[in-house]
């Protein structure tokens, strides 16, 4: 599935579709009052795509994608304030954006035009990130113990609303069109354990150690971009925002209550800020 997507997701990019934009000849006649164009004369009609015979065109179905770095920027991985109380037991907060290095995201999925400054949006995607190895975790009876979190995979799908501004004319290229987009979606995380744990020097646990449970979640998203036209019925655009994920469930299969590691997995929500590089496609 994940290489399926990725593959998708950069031809995708070789573009989508800009409801009209200009800077391309195809769009010579666009209204950037009214979002829609009409460049095709009647002795065309026969041959216009989709068959708009008025002159006033509108792209309904879209094809999208997009790729790029998923940035953290929020989020406990492992919490102190709800360890349970043990004697000579100090347990750290560690955020997760030091316990995950920065990750990536793929997106594929399709949008629909409501009206000439408006979109629904649907996107499938995969959310990744690698582990960035052991860290300290707090001290046991005096000695340091230290432990890393295994990779952070998750993959879901999300619905928006896309509302774009009149186009603008841009400083290298011929015109950009702004927008702004909100999104609520569900995020299945895979299961998160504890991996290489030490105190004091030696092994505390050969066996990895469950910390959080895989499961679905929610998810919500702001976004803001930027697109321009490249051909006829292709745009590509830069894309970025603050996107939010719910925390998996606590994992305590193996996390005894009077461990000291009790108490540490209530957290795992996620804040990202997405950088990606999205293509469109009109039909």
């Amino acid at each position: 599935m994940r290489y399926l997507l990725l593959g998708a997701a950069a031809i995708a990019l070789s573009g989508c579709s800009f409801l009209g934009l200009g800077g391309h000849s195809d769009y010579a006649q666009y209204n950037a009052n009214t979002g829609y164009h009409g460049t095709h004369s009647q002795t065309q009609v026969a041959t216009n795509r989709g068959g708009c015979q008025t002159g006033q065109c509108l792209a309904r179905w879209n094809i999208e994608g997009g790729i790029g770095p998923s940035f953290v920027a929020g989020g406990t991985a492992v919490t102190a304030d709800n360890t349970h109380s043990l004697p000579n037991t100090a347990i750290n907060e560690i955020k997760m954006k030091d316990v995950y290095d920065t990750g990536w995201r793929a997106e594929l999925g399709g949008s629909y035009a409501l009206s000439p400054n408006r979109k629904v949006t649907a996107m499938g995607f995969i959310d990744e990130a690698d582990s960035a190895g052991p860290q300290n975790w707090g001290t046991v009876n005096g000695q340091q113990l230290t432990g890393a979190l295994s990779d952070y995979n998750s993959y879901g799908a999300e619905i928006g609303l896309r509302q774009y501004f009149a186009p603008r004319n841009g400083i290298i290229l011929k015109s950009v069109r702004p927008y702004v987009e909100g999104r609520l979606g569900a995020t299945h995380v895979d299961d998160i354990r504890i991996q290489d744990t030490q105190l004091g020097g030696a092994v505390f646990s050969a066996a990895d150690v469950p910390f959080y449970e895989s499961g679905w979640a929610g998810s919500a998203a702001g976004l803001v971009g930027v697109e321009t036209p490249i051909a006829r019925y292709a745009t590509i655009g830069l894309e970025t925002g603050v996107r939010y994920t719910q925390g998996p469930k606590s994992d305590n299969s193996a996390i005894a209550a009077d461990s000291p590691l009790a108490g540490s997995n209530n957290g795992a929500s996620r804040t990202t800020i997405p950088v990606m590089l999205r293509g469109r496609y009109r039909f």
